[in-house]
């Protein structure tokens, strides 16, 4: 096997489009049809295995749900910090989501994140007969952003693993060669980035279910007063240690120093 990726996956869209339903369909393989509304941000994490010019990458996905709430835009521009790749989904029955998409949430996703791999979702393509717009309105605005589109049910899980494949594929060979993007851990990292690496080994190595983790991290960012958006060096150290003294409950001594010393190695590469 030639590495391991793990990067930062968005899922955005207006409420109540699917966003949660897809994860739920993809990560589970189960579908609820009651409407639950994201607090907040949800994470879940997905690992599959990508053939790449013959090498196998395995990659982990960590996948932050988005709130849909436009009124929650602090809260979303917050969490497209450090976001590697995205996923914006419309309700094919609501015309208005697609104009979301192309008015809100990309032009959000991109003055923060910049132009990352994106992949276009009409879902609910299952109601037949329902469809509030042409899928070819969707092609049209992927296609301005070099991206693909696809439609998709969360009900029938119709295009849902390939969208995420796709994307992941997106991801390996965003720089070419499968090596050159696994030794991209060795270039230089912004600080959002370094604490995106943090925040992805925590939850990799805490041994707790993912959103879980990531209340951890949220409560010992607040203590610390660490601002995610622009992270100082010095609140990035004491986030580390923070992190350390919450291992203490659950891992080894050892385990505990050397995953020390693989997070303060992201920041020898600010």
């Amino acid at each position: 096997m030639a590495g391991k990726l793990i990067k930062k996956v968005c899922l955005l869209g207006d409420s109540s489009v699917g966003k949660t339903s897809l994860v739920r369909k993809y990560v589970y393989d189960t579908f609820d049809d009651s409407y639950i509304a994201t607090i907040g941000t949800k994470t879940v994490k997905k690992e599959l295995k990508i053939e790449y010019f013959g090498k196998e990458v395995e990659l982990v996905l960590m996948i932050w749900d988005i709130i849909g709430q436009k009124e929650y835009r602090r809260v979303q521009s917050m969490s497209f910090s450090g976001t590697s790749a995205a996923m914006v989904v419309c309700d094919i029955t609501r015309a208005e989501t697609l104009e979301s998409i192309r008015d809100y949430w990309v032009p959000e996703l991109q003055k923060v994140a910049g132009k990352i791999p994106m992949v276009f979702m009409a879902n609910k393509c299952d109601l037949v007969g329902k469809e509030g717009f042409d899928g070819s309105e969707l092609g049209k605005l992927a296609a301005e952003h070099k991206s693909t589109y696809m439609l998709t049910s969360a009900k029938t899980g119709e295009n849902v693993e390939n969208a995420f494949l796709t994307l992941g594929k997106a991801l390996v060979g965003g720089k070419g060669d499968v090596e050159v993007s696994i030794k991209t851990q060795e270039a230089k990292l912004s600080p959002a980035e370094v604490l995106d690496n943090i925040f992805s080994h925590f939850v990799e190595h805490y041994g707790q279910e993912t959103d879980f983790a990531m209340a951890i991290i949220r409560k010992q960012c607040n203590d610390i007063g660490l601002d995610i958006k622009s992270p100082s060096k010095g609140s990035i150290v004491r986030l580390i240690d923070k992190l350390a003294e919450v291992e203490r409950d659950t891992l080894s001594v050892g385990q505990i120093g050397k995953n020390k010393v693989e997070r303060r190695n992201f920041l020898l590469r600010m």
